[in-house]
């Protein structure tokens, strides 16, 4: 092989190796930000739900889940598609398939799971929220629990893919090594493949060619990846599935196009090969009528396929006939622009290259219309990017606080949450209504008391074994004429005969108030599960063991929600809480916590005294001293209310929660503890104005207390 023979092999040779390593590097780098992270991965996710196809799809899935599990809704099928049908359209829904995403993502990534299934739960409690309001009589037969399985990996060969993804995952120096060969590559090839400007033609073409494989390669995936795994519809997959490939697939067609570009340009630079009169050429070829038989038959029937074409889809027709003469006349005025940046060719390069010209101009102006064909046809394909799921743009009701950062923000909430007006077997209420209408009229912190207890024919027996429930620890906490008061009921109380204990929402004694936990804590799930652009702060005063308060937050479905990250400065901002799904906050005050997600309150938030036996003690100075956190959390805690054991005051509350008492107390807190008071515990949350003076606290000046959803029901209010 002669010197010039082998310079012309390695230059291509580089060329290719150039425009592989920079698809290479490219692909990695998208794939970075697109697939590898759990957030990005899950965005694509729910944006695939903008589609109707998907909507649809899901919709019936839904539908069929909720009447195979409970097959007596059968009679009303109509009616539970119409509710499923605007279930899968709302953003709660698109939250919940966020959800569903990122655990499949985390399994599969770091996890063991070589099969991941993206499942999607909590669709029936948005489907129940729905046909209350159809058909309020049917609102408690549909199940809330039900599982959609929506896409599983189901054999081997999807196993190695998992595996390769995992193997691509893991690469992360791939991108930065592929981009630096690529430019190593592009350089060797223009110093060894002789002239320049033919060194340019090569890489432009091995560019173009390997756009073009990446475009047709991507333009395919969707079909593929349908066809490969398990899920509710083949064409909602496909649409799903664009939301990965086809921004790139449209970045691929680009470089192709680029790359074609380079090379006409190079092309031009050696001989003007004009675009514009070989389009017309070409133009003339097709209207001249073939001479044999065989091509007039082969021309109708290609004549009868773009007409079909036309009909069938007469948009994506002008779409691919104005998105080739864009192409066209990009390609020649940029190979016109090179050709005059360059200048004319010298002779002896000319004179060098002259043979060759007529193959570099009918190689360019083939890939030109190879391009433009495939690059449209994806564009046509995947349709309209799909674009993040829209959002309401406000957190936790006001749009000006997703900016602002956790600590930067006051929560209203509530002392003793569970011990509410109405709610069956409570003696001495603290708050007006259940922790589900707290939550809806505004309260976003919750400070609820957890004790173990045994069911008794009229109440809750307390399980008195613990080592924090001493009568002299009850009477610290409660004051001795409430626990005076709960003894004397407890020995009106026996426990059913062999039950096991159980795990309740009580104030000291359960005897004299007790809602059971796994119950409330799915009431607060549903409600975040509804609304999913609120945060919340969840403060526990656990009587129970680290685990059964752990496992108590999996069973009610809160798992799903609770906050994963540091606490400790600098925290999250709202928005970000939302949009990772982390949206609440978990405390306790005993330790130590058995999970990374359960945080001791002492060590995250300070904390102000909390006993009281009257306004003016509350309005003293002393009011805001350091108590539990000492000076050390980053969140502060005021505690705010008059303790009149063993029954809180609605008048006192009403005095107490008023804005010119309240707005007071809590700039003294400020100033002296220099930190914005996070969560203001109140008794009688309805009574005073303490959620207009949190929404002033948060900059809103003027703004009136959130309206309340309406009177709680004559049963009681759960949520």
């Amino acid at each position: 092989m002669s010197h010039v023979r082998r310079s012309v092999v390695a230059s291509w040779a580089l060329a290719v190796l150039a425009a592989v390593a920079l698809a290479v590097g490219g692909a990695r780098l998208y794939a970075e930000h697109t697939a590898f992270r759990s957030d990005a991965f899950a965005d694509r996710a729910a944006a695939a739900l903008e589609r109707p196809e998907v909507q649809t799809a899901l919709a019936d899935r839904l539908t069929t889940a909720v009447v195979s599990a409970k097959p007596d809704l059968v009679t009303v099928r109509a009616l539970i598609g119409l509710g499923a049908e605007r279930v899968v359209g709302s953003r709660p829904f698109r939250s919940v398939v966020r959800r569903a995403a990122l655990n499949a993502h985390r399994a599969a990534f770091e996890g063991d799971d070589d099969r991941p299934v993206v499942r999607i739960r909590n669709a029936g409690v948005l489907l129940a929220a729905v046909v209350r309001r159809l058909r309020p009589d049917l609102a408690a037969r549909v199940p809330t629990d039900v599982v959609l399985p929506v896409v599983r990996v189901r054999d081997r060969v999807d196993g190695l893919l998992v595996s390769l993804a995992r193997w691509a995952d893991d690469s992360r120096p791939l991108a930065p090594i592929a981009l630096v060969v690529a430019l190593l590559a592009t350089l060797a090839a223009l110093t060894v493949g002789g002239p320049r400007r033919t060194a340019a033609f090569r890489l432009g073409a091995a560019l173009a060619a390997v756009g073009g494989v990446l475009v047709v390669t991507l333009a395919l995936a969707p079909a593929f990846v349908a066809d490969r795994i398990a899920s509710l519809d083949p064409a909602a997959v496909r649409v799903a599935v664009r939301a990965w490939t086809a921004p790139l697939a449209v970045w691929s067609g680009a470089a192709a196009v680029v790359g074609l570009v380079v090379a006409l340009g190079a092309a031009d630079v050696v001989r003007p090969a004009p675009v514009l009169p070989l389009v017309r050429q070409a133009g003339r070829i097709l209207g001249t009528r073939p001479a044999g038989d065989r091509g007039r038959a082969l021309r109708a029937l290609v004549t009868l396929a773009v007409g079909v074409l036309v009909v069938r889809s007469p948009r994506g027709a002008l779409t691919v006939a104005l998105t080739a003469v864009g192409l066209v006349l990009i390609a020649a005025a940029a190979a016109e622009l090179m050709a005059l940046a360059a200048g004319p060719p010298r002779a002896a390069e000319a004179k060098a290259t002259r043979g060759r010209s007529r193959t570099l101009r009918i190689t360019g102006a083939a890939m030109a219309m190879v391009a433009a064909v495939v690059l449209t046809s994806v564009l046509i394909d995947s349709g309209e990017e799909l674009r993040p799921a829209p959002v309401a743009g406000r957190c936790n009701g006001q749009a000006a606080l997703c900016g602002r950062r956790l600590d930067d923000v006051a929560f209203l909430g509530t002392h003793n949450s569970m011990a509410a007006d109405r709610e069956p077997g409570w003696l001495f209420p603290a708050q007006e209504a259940g922790i589900g209408a707290q939550l809806r009229e505004g309260v976003r912190a919750l400070l609820v008391d957890t004790h173990y207890g045994f069911p008794a024919r009229r109440g809750v027996v307390t399980d008195l074994s613990g080592p924090t429930q001493s009568r002299a620890k009850l009477v610290e906490e409660a004051g001795e004429q409430f626990v005076r008061t709960a003894e004397r009921l407890r020995a009106r109380l026996s426990p059913k005969a062999s039950t096991q204990r159980e795990l309740y929402l009580c104030h000291a004694f359960c005897e004299v108030g007790a809602t059971q936990a796994l119950a409330a804590f799915r009431s607060i799930h549903r409600f975040l599960v509804e609304h999913p652009e609120e945060v919340l702060v969840l403060s526990i005063q656990d009587d129970t063991g680290p685990a059964d308060t752990a496992e108590l937050v999996r069973e009610s479905g809160l798992i799903d929600e609770v906050y994963r990250g540091r606490v400790a400065k600098p925290w999250p901002t709202l928005r970000q809480l939302i949009d990772r799904d982390e949206r609440v906050l978990l405390l306790v005050e005993q330790g130590p916590p058995s999970e990374p997600w359960v945080h001791l309150q002492r060590s995250v938030a300070q904390e102000t005294p909390y006993h009281f036996s009257t306004p003016a003690e509350l309005a003293a100075p002393a009011s805001c001293a350091p108590n539990r956190g000492g000076v050390e959390g980053s969140l502060f805690l005021v505690n705010h209310w008059v303790d009149t054991s063993p029954a809180p005051r609605v008048s006192i509350a009403k005095r107490v929660n008023a804005r010119r008492f309240l707005e007071p107390r809590l700039r003294r807190c400020r100033a002296r503890r220099r930190l914005l008071p996070n969560v203001v515990a109140v008794d009688f949350y309805r009574e005073g104005d303490a959620q207009a003076v949190v929404d002033r606290l948060n900059g809103a000046p003027g703004v009136p207390a959130r309206p309340r959803s309406g009177p709680p029901s004559a049963t009681g209010d759960r949520g």
